[in-house]
């Protein structure tokens, strides 16, 4: 049974009925191409789930034991902002990036319960998986936010996109495929609750290091490349992260806090890529959640403003970026070997090739 029988919703269409004749419960097939169409993703999971080095307990669920060679693993989902799981969440995060590149733990607890740090309600909810050996131990943790597409109306459009915040695996399991099952989890309740909401989930994306490419390319994530000049020459989109730390008397970013260049990746899910304006309302979404800090998270309404306006300017010079070039590509790394073996001329964004990023975290 597909997630789509057990999950997507035609099932429960009003009535003892499916609009196709099929009656409640039963299989249709017309419904499942629709739930197909409307939530690419799901067909995406699937396909990502029949390629696993890892077996399924349960393949219609988020939350599920997964096995390997005999060893067996327990992804679950934390909702609760109490979890004593999140503590051991933390603990990953701290072991892998060191504790002052990390938030402290109570602003994950906060993020869980859809709060900011300064009290006020945030539009969305953290996700957060874990996934556990047979010891009981924590060994991946992964994370982020499913975000509404915000139209030129400033009002949500009915799309969603999955912005992935993090994912780290303990030091004895990485490069296991471990990661690859927790966003496996992640997307496809994303995809789910989007349905369940009436709207669409279009794309999973992300702010990547230049060293964990390998690994979002195997998930089908891509880099994003616009054409300049002629037909075989193309530039990497140069996103720019914000700074994450400002000083609430002014607005500005904080002493030890700055801008910092990422690569940009994307999957549409096998559907249509992205145009230029479904790229310009993810790159939003991002800076809506991650940078655009609230009022209350400043002392005056100008500390607010400047703010907001710091972040406002990136955001501006990306789409202005974006707007002054002209057709869009997307490449993983494979592709844009065969791409330059073809005689395109490619720029990366180089910019995002520096700092201390080590080898994939997980």
């Amino acid at each position: 049974m597909s997630i789509h029988d057990q999950r997507g919703g035609f099932e429960r269409m009003g009535g003892d009925m499916c609009p196709h004749g099929n009656f409640k419960g039963s299989p249709c097939a017309a419904c499942q191409q629709e739930s197909q169409k409307k939530q690419p993703a799901l067909q995406t999971i699937e396909q990502l789930m029949s390629k696993s080095k890892f077996k399924r307990l349960n393949p219609e669920s988020a939350t599920t034991q997964i096995e390997i060679e005999g060893k067996k693993f327990q992804i679950e989902s934390i909702e609760d902002r109490e979890s004593p799981a999140l503590a051991e969440v933390q603990k990953l995060l701290i072991d892998t990036f060191g504790e002052e590149e990390v938030d402290p733990e109570e602003i994950l607890r906060s993020a869980v319960a859809g709060e900011t740090a300064w009290g006020t309600t945030d539009e969305t909810k953290y996700k957060v998986y874990l996934i556990r050996n047979e010891q009981g131990e924590a060994v991946t943790a992964f994370a982020g936010d499913h975000l509404d597409l915000h139209g030129a109306d400033n009002r949500p459009t009915g799309e969603t996109m999955f912005m992935v915040a993090y994912a780290v695996t303990a030091q004895n399991a990485r490069q296991g495929g471990l990661a690859r099952e927790a966003y496996i989890s992640a997307v496809m309740d994303a995809a789910l609750e989007a349905q369940q909401n009436g709207k669409q989930l279009k794309f999973a994306a992300g702010e990547c290091t230049f060293t964990s490419e390998k690994f979002w390319n195997s998930v089908g994530w891509k880099r994003a490349y616009a054409q300049s000049g002629d037909k075989k020459t193309y530039e990497e989109l140069r996103y720019i992260q914000p700074a994450l730390d400002f000083d609430e008397k002014t607005g500005e970013p904080a002493e030890d806090a700055g801008a910092v260049a990422e690569h940009f990746m994307v999957d549409s899910f096998g559907a249509e890529t992205p145009d230029k304006n479904q790229i310009m309302q993810t790159i939003d979404a991002f800076y809506r959640w991650c940078n655009k800090w609230p009022r209350a998270a400043f002392e005056s309404d100008e500390a607010f403003q400047k703010q907001n306006a710091y972040v406002a300017q990136i955001e501006e010079e990306f789409k202005n970026q974006l707007e002054s070039s002209g057709q869009l590509i997307f490449l993983d790394a494979a592709n844009r070997e065969k791409a330059r073996a073809a005689g395109v001329n490619i720029t990366e964004h180089s910019a995002a090739d520096q700092g201390h990023a080590g080898k994939e975290d997980f």
